[in-house]
């Protein structure tokens, strides 16, 4: 298993809300399979015994044009508008349409869908980006990319897509489902480095795979993240977290009684956040997902001019590590006219 921060973002987010917004302090992440030659992945799965679990503490940037459950719902036509570069979904190799995912270090292309981004972001410098995404992008053009298939994820896989993006949470999880290839995927040889997952959030993000491999005997391998039964190998690797020493922190939302609000007027929300092995060093306020406020010092007050329109209203607690956990969310109705 090894993982790949292809881009941390800190500017890129003016050009992007035409294709979703993008929070700031955004990570993109992306998990590959390094197999050993000639085996072949055919499923990342849960069991009863074995959970299939990916998290994050806020929730997973979804794009709005182009986006879908797998790399395999991607236009690489649609790639240049906004951030769809950077959306999140599940692969079994695939990095978009007829395009296969690959290290930024391995992609010896000299096209880069980052470079010709119409709206001119994707720039981030920051030294933990590694090669910029002007310069790679991490695919590798291959004709024919192994079809993402589900079993039994009719529901889950709507934390990837964006019209679901108000209605659930940052949490993926199975125990009688599968993301899998028909008759295997093998990576580029003979490394055999197969991507299985692109996500970006601005939350920790934290994950525990589950594998099954086909061998060159004709038999099956089976890797879990932990509690190995008979047949199978507990493989540590499969288990992740973007902070793995530190927890994140909590934060609810408190705000005005609905049934008072029955004209115009200004909200106070206010937002109990703490810390369980450190101390909160912000709180941001945000209106239908768009930063409005920040609040460094308790009580962590937002003062809104509500104006009878139909929004919602989030808080992001965020610690000394950068860890940021996001509260439910707030809905404010829409005030009904006279005559409505």
């Amino acid at each position: 298993m090894s993982k790949s921060i292809i881009s941390l973002l800190q500017k890129d987010t003016a050009g992007a809300d035409s294709t979703g917004y993008l929070p700031i302090g955004s990570v993109t992440y992306r998990t590959f399979a390094d197999l050993q030659p000639v085996y072949r992945l055919q499923a990342v799965y849960g069991v009863p015994e074995h959970e299939l679990r990916i998290e994050t503490t806020t929730r997973f940037f979804n794009a709005a044009i182009g986006d879908g459950r797998s790399a395999n719902d991607v236009q690489p036509l649609q790639l240049v508008k906004g951030a769809l570069l950077l959306d999140s979904w599940v692969s079994v190799g695939a990095a978009a349409v007829d395009y296969l995912g690959v290290l930024k270090a391995d992609d010896d292309s000299v096209k880069s869908y980052g470079a010709n981004n119409v709206q001119g972001i994707l720039k981030n410098n920051n030294p933990e980006v590694g090669i910029p995404l002007t310069e790679k992008d991490g695919m590798k053009y291959l004709r024919y990319q192994p079809a993402t298939q589900y079993y039994n994820l009719e529901n889950d896989l709507k934390i990837f897509e964006y019209q679901h993006k108000d209605s659930v949470k940052g949490l993926f999880s199975t125990r009688d489902g599968a993301w899998a290839s028909y008759g295997g995927s093998v990576g580029p040889q003979p490394d055999n480095r197969i991507l299985i997952a692109q996500l970006t959030t601005d939350g920790v993000l934290s994950f525990e795979l589950n594998m099954q491999l086909a061998v060159p005997n004709g038999g099956v391998e089976k890797f879990v993240a932990k509690n190995p039964g008979e047949g199978e190998v507990e493989f540590p690797e499969l288990r992740y977290s973007s902070s793995p020493s530190n927890k994140a922190p909590m934060v609810s939302l408190e705000g005005p009684e609905l049934k008072k609000l029955t004209s115009p007027q200004m909200l106070e929300f206010t937002a109990m956040a703490n810390d369980p092995d450190g101390k909160i060093v912000s709180v941001d306020f945000y209106i239908n997902d768009k930063l409005v406020a920040v609040d460094m010092e308790a009580p962590y007050v937002f003062k809104y001019n509500y104006e009878g329109k139909g929004v919602k209203v989030s808080a992001t607690a965020v610690d000394a590590i950068g860890a940021r956990t996001r509260s439910d969310d707030f809905m404010l109705p829409a005030l009904k006219k006279q005559g409505d």
